[in-house]
């Protein structure tokens, strides 16, 4: 039932450098194009597979950083997870604190300002201006839904936001 890659993403800067996560809550990297890999510990949760690694991201803007977002749903945790490592997962950051309590599906990098992030959680998404310090809620005319995925396109600038059931929105 576990054991399943659940998202994947390879580094812009470093050909090879890609990780993963899985379904049974683990966070894997390699800097060798898969030749080696090592497991990373986030949560420092000695029971990951109460835990599902919905999104593990490679930073756009420093060759070093990565951010992971587990999901508990599955065990009735509604804890959002987010985590930021600026050293390949050797250490992490939780940059979750002030996210009200709902699982997390999705998390991006704004592609010209590392600062701003957005989180898709099932509660509709938030938005950070400080990396991950504080968040707010970005609701304006989207409805509290369940967001999967998050997407900007660069040249338009756009925020493309993907529910689970009530369409996509799209926001400047």
């Amino acid at each position: 039932a576990y054991g399943t890659l659940a998202t994947i993403s390879e580094s812009p800067f470093k050909f090879g450098l890609i990780y993963t996560g899985s379904d049974d809550g683990l966070v894997q990297v390699t800097q060798n194009g898969g030749n080696s890999w090592e497991l990373l510990n986030p949560t420092g949760n000695s029971k990951p597979d109460e835990l599902w690694v919905s999104r593990v991201v490679a930073s756009q803007h420093k060759k070093e950083r990565v951010y992971v977002a587990l999901n508990g749903y599955r065990w009735d945790n509604f804890t959002p997870f987010i985590y930021m490592s600026n050293d390949y997962g050797k250490t992490w950051k939780n940059i979750a604190n002030s996210i009200p309590a709902s699982p997390v599906n999705v998390i991006i990098e704004d592609p010209s300002n590392e600062n701003i992030l957005f989180v898709g959680t099932d509660n509709g998404v938030y938005a950070s201006f400080d990396q991950g310090t504080s968040w707010e809620v970005f609701s304006e005319g989207l409805p509290k839904v369940a967001v999967h995925d998050l997407k900007i396109q660069s040249k338009a600038k756009h925020l493309l936001v993907g529910t689970h059931g009530r369409s996509i929105y799209k926001a400047d």
